[in-house]
């Protein structure tokens, strides 16, 4: 997606030609409405914003839409993210018997009983200060301009895949993530397989604010697995979570090898310090004026079966490459995780699935 580059004894400014390179032959037409500071939201799972009706073919059959590819219509419901889930209590407890070092539990424990208020605030707090030491302050300063820049970008690839645009899957493996790249292909090839073509466009995008920020600190495989990257089979990723202790206290996700010596709050003393290897994920709600249409090529003729002409609020999620700040020359990544939390929910309906079945037993 964009690279930017930064020593471990001072923080290089980020150009301000990274939006530019970000929206390069799809800048928005008001993108210059959008805020230049990231500010951040209170988390909160609503409704988007719609100012239009969809015009729909009732003749269609639903599956052409399905809720979930590339995003949310206008009057469809924000999904649940997994991310909901962390912030409660019920997440402490998990952590206790996943074999959490006794310090951890007691953190665990303390931070459970506070307000949800309180521990969203705190989560944000220990979170931001991780991430400003491992990607430098500029960095976290721009990320909302990149999410604002990078969207009409995302539509256009998307639509170029859609028309069998031979290039555009290897520019979108630049911007997406392996497992959200994976998911988008095959929806892709579904459309493809029903003469169905996709065409979006962003007129504008508004308003970007920061929502909701995790990290991640231990081995870049431990997280690969436990996200289902792409590159990894269902039995390798497995058999790798199988091998960490992953805890996680006010959204900060530390993963050790179970027989280490390592505990949470070690780590994010060591995050914080810059001395660790960290990997960072933001949820950057925008205001975007779009036009999301299915269009029917069957017998040689375009009949458009979809047509959703709306603005409203749209989440991108962000997420980092792993860098490790001890490095002199640490590089990394900003990529494409998740758009309306659509892998987010997914991994929570997942959960949820097996915690009810491990409770029936």
């Amino acid at each position: 997606m964009f690279a930017i580059r930064n020593g471990s004894r001072q923080r290089q400014t980020i150009l301000n030609t990274t939006a530019r390179q970000l929206s390069k032959n799809c800048m928005c037409a008001d993108n210059g409405a959008a805020s230049s500071t990231c500010v951040h939201a209170p988390h909160t799972t609503k409704a988007p914003h719609v100012e239009s009706e969809i015009r729909r073919d009732f003749g269609y059959p639903a599956k052409y839409h399905g809720g979930s590819f590339p995003w949310l219509l206008s009057a469809e419901r924000q999904r649940t993210p997994m991310e909901d889930l962390e912030t409660s209590a019920l997440l402490h407890a998990k952590d206790i018997r996943q074999n959490a070092g006794i310090g951890d539990g007691a953190v665990s424990a303390a931070v459970g009983v506070l307000p949800l208020a309180a521990r969203r605030t705190l989560a944000h707090s220990l979170n931001m200060r991780v991430a400003r030491a491992a990607l430098g302050a500029a960095a976290m300063d721009s990320v909302c301009d990149g999410a604002a820049a990078v969207l009409p970008r995302v539509a256009s690839l998307l639509s170029r895949a859609s028309r069998c645009d031979v290039d555009a899957p290897e520019e979108l493996s630049h911007v997406f993530t392996g497992p959200l790249l994976a998911h988008y292909m095959r929806d892709l090839d579904r459309l493809r397989r029903d003469h169905v073509r996709l065409d979006l466009k962003v007129h504008s995008v508004s308003n970007p604010h920061l929502q909701h920020l995790r990290t991640h600190t231990g081995p870049e495989a431990a997280f690969a697995a436990l996200n289902g990257a792409a590159q990894v089979s269902s039995l390798r990723a497995g058999l790798t979570r199988q091998k960490y202790r992953y805890t996680s206290v006010l959204g900060a996700t530390h993963a050790a090898p179970c027989k280490t010596p390592s505990s949470w709050s070690a780590a994010m003393v060591a995050a914080i310090g810059g001395q660790a290897q960290v990997r960072v994920r933001v949820d950057v709600e925008l205001m975007v004026h779009m036009r999301y249409r299915l269009i029917d090529k069957h017998n040689g003729v375009d009949k458009t079966i979809v047509d959703d002409d709306a603005t409203r609020n749209l989440v991108l999620t962000l997420e980092s490459t792993a860098i490790d700040a001890a490095e002199d020359q640490p590089q990394f990544e900003w990529r494409v995780a998740d758009i309306d939390y659509l892998l987010s929910s997914e991994r929570r309906i997942e959960s949820e699935f097996v915690e009810a079945k491990l409770a029936e037993v």
